[in-house]
């Protein structure tokens, strides 16, 4: 038994010598290690301090009243692209027996008017955003103007939107 081992002692210097004379072999002054990485373009968003309103007034007054802020972040530099959907096509649905609906329109930021009965709306490179690594957002106001007439059916009216941000 001690044979075999002296010969695998002797077998692994020699291949450890071998290996490292290998290595001295090759001279020089220098290595160079080149190696990189993505970070993919990205944006986060939240609802800000305040997602939830209640006592909207719904009457003839058809008064634009702010629903939130939207808080966005980006690491591109640039402004984000955020889509809007209504869970409700663009109206206030009572919880009455009739589901009664009260048209509105959305306004984001500075941008008016839209009517998101139409389906999604998509507010390209238009949302500000903030950028660096603190993670410091940029908020844009979210309001609406409901297209009540003051002779609408008793109920509490309600929709929920919903903002998917991407990066440009």
């Amino acid at each position: 038994m001690n044979a075999l081992l002296k010969s695998l002692f002797a077998a692994t210097a020699f291949t450890s010598i071998t290996a490292a004379a290998a290595v001295s072999d090759i001279s020089g002054t220098e290595a160079k290690f080149t190696f990189e990485g993505t970070i993919a373009p990205m944006c986060k968003t939240s609802s800000g301090s305040s997602n939830s309103v209640t006592g909207l007034k719904l009457d003839s007054s058809q008064q634009t009243q702010e629903i939130g802020t939207l808080d966005v972040w980006c690491n591109t530099g640039e402004n984000a692209t955020t889509e809007y959907t209504s869970a409700n096509g663009g109206f206030l649905v009572a919880n009455n027996a009739k589901g009664s609906k009260i048209a509105y329109t959305l306004n984001i930021g500075d941008t008016s008017g839209i009517d998101l009965q139409t389906g999604t709306y998509k507010h390209s490179k238009a949302t500000t955003a903030g950028t660096g690594v603190t993670g410091e957002t940029q908020a844009t106001s979210l309001k609406i103007t409901p297209q009540s007439n003051g002779l609408d059916d008793a109920g509490t009216y309600s929709d929920t939107i919903t903002v998917t941000v991407s990066p440009n």
